[in-house]
């Protein structure tokens, strides 16, 4: 597999953010940009103990020492995060796309231990529905070198609100592995492939969102039972605010007596793009995505979008 490299260093952003409680950086550029904060990583014998070895992320530049970030097993696979950036830029450029011309995020914690990144795909793959807000198909996967997040990858899609961000829509594809003996890089290219290839499908299964109706009832039900089950009664009562009335906030005290869907929604917000009341399916998975990209922890958030369609279809 030929390594991804950047002929060039062009310019990318980062900002503070916060992944599982400690200090992280969201840098965000064409994936060109990226590739140079990625870090690179080795095992090391752990002392004398026959069966853990140690990770340390290697020096970044001269007269830096190697920074110890956590021990492993010696069965543990350790899988580079460049390993898995060399897997998609392989799969896009098989597929015609040139890959460091992408725009993408990346998402390091503070040892750099753990990745989040995300790719946005060519505009012929986007998704253009009637409220004029335009989806983009998307690549985001994670990984860590230290046992604390499996090898997680989806494809998906995101929505373009103004300057609001990203919401995701639906996922159509994902792998999920643990880094033991079974693990498989490679299973990021077919992934990729075979996403790309039945794009023109999942426009329909999103065309077919939108003709699903449902029912103001329907909606309370929904909150009030899968969506509070799954995500509990705080995020359902966000959810059923966005749904039918086009607004969040931070829900009043919780109580046995009161469902989710009749919670008090204090200090309402105004969120873009969210017709209110919905009736199609396509505006509750919008409600839910805005939840969920809106999660403190940048774990939590891919783990609650890829739930998304799941939930999306029991109401």
């Amino acid at each position: 597999m030929t390594s991804l490299t950047a002929p060039s260093a062009p310019e990318a952003k980062s900002v503070a953010v916060h992944w599982g409680g400690e200090p992280a950086v969201e840098t965000f550029g064409p994936l060109a940009a990226l590739i140079s904060h990625i870090p690179s990583f080795d095992r090391r014998p752990f002392g004398v103990n026959p069966r853990l070895d140690m990770i340390v992320r290697l020096p970044g530049t001269a007269g830096q020492l190697p920074v110890p970030t956590g021990v492993v097993s010696k069965r543990y696979v350790l899988v580079q995060h460049h390993e898995v950036l060399d897997a998609v830029g392989a799969a896009l450029s098989e597929a015609g796309i040139p890959p460091l011309e992408l725009p993408g995020r990346l998402t390091l914690n503070e040892s750099g231990a753990r990745m989040a990144l995300r790719i946005e795909l060519p505009g012929r793959f986007s998704f253009e529905p009637p409220d004029r807000h335009p989806m983009a198909l998307t690549f985001e996967c994670f990984n860590s070198v230290d046992r604390t997040v499996p090898l997680f990858a989806v494809l998906g899609w995101f929505r373009f609100v103004c300057a609001n961000g990203l919401v995701v829509g639906t996922a159509q594809a994902r792998i999920r592995q643990q880094h033991r003996p079974s693990l498989d890089i490679g299973d990021l290219e077919p992934l990729l492939t075979h996403g790309l290839a039945d794009a023109e499908r999942d426009r329909d299964a999103l065309a077919g969102l939108m003709k699903r109706r449902v029912t103001a009832e329907a909606v309370r039900r929904w909150v009030d039972g899968p969506v509070a089950k799954a995500w509990g009664p705080t995020a359902a009562a966000r959810v059923s605010a966005i749904a039918l009335q086009g607004v969040d906030g931070q829900p009043g005290q919780p109580s046995r007596s009161v469902p989710p869907h009749a919670r008090t929604i204090l200090r309402p917000i105004r969120v873009p793009g969210a017709p209110a009341p919905c009736d199609n399916a396509y505006a509750l998975a919008q409600a839910l995505s805005w939840v969920a990209s809106r999660r403190r922890n940048v774990g939590e958030q891919m783990v609650w979008r890829s739930r998304i369609p799941e939930l999306v279809g029991q109401v």
